[in-house]
């Protein structure tokens, strides 16, 4: 899911300038594309129609999900780029659950703790059960930026690490979101085994501890497997996670010199500087999986670029094929099936649409139109993808558009496009907008860290530039949004009712201009200079 900020309003006097030009330059459209309402309509409602069972990857739901797009995709008249030929590719699969029994935390000092309700423990792809126990270490966020290094005269080595969620101020909103994602990553590579999560106010301004439960109770995971047979993780050493509730994170660090009275008060500040520091208390969690071996495919398809100077430079566009998939409940005649038709057939229906117009005036780039897989499992299939495209030899992928759940539910005025600024991809995202009248907005909601939380950012990681458009919160948007997010979002009720198609076909063509400037782009995509991203990732 997703929804993220990072525009930071650079909508000056010289950049309208630029777009306007652009606007005026482009080549295929005088005015805005001719979008096939009616087509999007269709294809909304077969993905999320009942028989596709909530498309959840690894079913048969999302199998029949993925011939459909096939399908599409070869109407549409694309080339097919899976394996051996066909439009599909295999994504080889771990799907790792928590068992129903052998899963459980104590700590030193603090007996009774019940599962589910003082805890609850997350497994890993790394082993399928075992215990850890090691000394508690308080990290805060775990960052290490300029001026400020949680790690510093820490050993981490086989200790289990105490959390909190969230970051300081002033940090740009896309990297904070970056840096929040990659905590366990850090914390692995310093040698910890295992992590848990701190239940403090700022966490319960975004979510209830019920909330999480519910949500954590349902959860399973997948991560691909690589050529070596060997599941891809970016911590690998971390074997085992947890969350606290607010009483279990206060009575962890009772009697500290830094005790939780100190910790919310910190965080209630700007800088929310903790210090770092070993709390002398250990913890032993037992944990206990349930592994499944699974393939779950990418819908793949091609559309040659007109200049064969530019051959090797391949665009791909990107939506995530895959929803939840069915949640059986205990209540006889209860709606299990959890649709998605805003997310993300919205999306999927928007890039086929946006392939039929592009066919209709190629680009100079070859571009790619990739129904990815396992995005609700944690953005599996775009990092599969990302770092085995299969491209011929010599051919990189430059640019990545993605189309993940844009709340089309009202007439919507503005957008947000994250990442756009990072690269010479902003001025064709701006002449986009520009022609379809819409205005740039920043991020709304930048606490929520949505740039990291979609498939964007696998290709980001992989030295890529991209834009994720996404709807903001001008003319009604913000109530709108909130009534989709608060009582539709994963549940039974994302129905394809929900959908504005008016809106939808505005958005389509928008996400039409964006990949049709950078496909035809007469410089090569490339991140900004001394970009964060760029630099940390491998670009140019």
């Amino acid at each position: 899911m997703k929804r993220g900020l990072t525009l930071t309003n650079r909508l000056c006097v010289a950049a309208f300038g630029t777009a306007l030009s652009l606007v005026l330059a482009a080549p295929a459209l005088a005015h805005e594309a001719d979008v096939d309402r009616a087509t999007l309509e269709r294809d909304v409602r077969i993905l999320s129609a009942d028989n596709m069972e909530g498309r959840e990857a690894g079913t048969r739901g999302h199998a029949r999900a993925a011939g459909y797009v096939a399908g599409r995709f070869a109407a549409v008249g694309l080339e097919p780029a899976g394996d051996d030929g066909t439009y599909f590719q295999a994504v080889p699969m771990l799907k790792y659950e928590r068992a129903e029994t052998g899963n459980s935390l104590s700590i030193e000092g603090m007996d009774g703790l019940a599962m589910w309700d003082d805890y609850y423990i997350y497994t890993g792809s790394q082993q399928q059960s075992g215990t850890i126990e090691g000394e508690l270490v308080f990290i805060g966020y775990g960052l290490d930026i300029e001026g400020r290094d949680d790690f510093e005269g820490l050993d981490l080595e086989g200790k289990i690490v105490l959390r909190v969620y969230g970051g300081p101020e002033g940090i740009d909103t896309e990297e904070a979101a970056h840096y929040r994602s990659t905590l366990s990553a850090r914390a692995s590579e310093h040698g910890a085994i295992g992590s848990l999560l701190l239940y403090t106010p700022g966490l319960g301004e975004l979510y209830e501890w019920d909330d999480l439960v519910e949500s954590a109770r349902h959860n399973s995971s997948m991560t691909w497997i690589g050529k070596d047979g060997t599941p891809h993780s970016t911590s690998p050493n971390i074997r085992a996670t947890g969350t606290l509730n607010e009483a279990t994170s206060r009575a962890i660090l009772e009697g500290l010199e830094f005790d939780y009275d100190d910790l919310v008060a910190a965080e209630q500040t700007d800088a929310k500087r903790f210090p770092s520091f070993a709390t002398g208390r250990t913890a032993k969690i037992e944990f206990n999986s349930n592994f499944e071996r699974l393939d779950t495919p990418n819908v793949v398809a091609l559309l040659p670029g007109s200049d064969p100077e530019l051959a090797d430079e391949y665009v791909v566009l990107t939506g995530h094929l895959d929803h939840v998939g069915i949640q059986p409940t205990e209540e006889e005649g209860d709606d299990e099936i959890y649709n998605g038709a805003m997310d993300n057939a919205v999306g999927i229906a928007s890039m086929i649409e946006v392939a039929r117009l592009l066919k209709d005036h190629p680009p100079r780039r070859p571009v790619l139109f990739v129904a990815l897989t396992a995005e609700e499992k944690g953005l599996v299939g775009s990092s599969y993808h990302a770092a085995n495209p299969d491209l011929p030899e010599g051919a990189a992928l430059v640019a990545n558009v993605n189309l993940d759940m844009p709340i089309v539910s009202y007439a919507f005025s503005d957008v947000v496009a994250f990442g756009a600024p990072r690269s010479n991809l902003y001025p064709q995202v701006q002449a986009a907008t520009a022609e379809y009248g819409l205005t740039l907005s920043p991020d709304p909601q930048p606490e929520q860290g949505f740039f990291t939380r979609s498939d964007q950012y696998s290709y980001v990681r992989n030295g890529v530039p991209a834009v994720y458009l996404d709807i903001g919160w001008g003319n009604g948007g913000e109530e709108a949004q909130n009534e989709f997010l608060g009582t539709h979002y994963h549940q039974a009720s994302d129905h394809v009712e929900l959908v504005d198609f008016e809106a939808l076909e505005r958005f389509t063509g928008v996400n039409y201009a964006i990949a049709r400037n950078i496909a035809n782009m007469a410089e090569r995509p490339a991140w900004n200079e001394g970009d964060f991203f760029g630099e940390n990732f491998g670009g140019e």
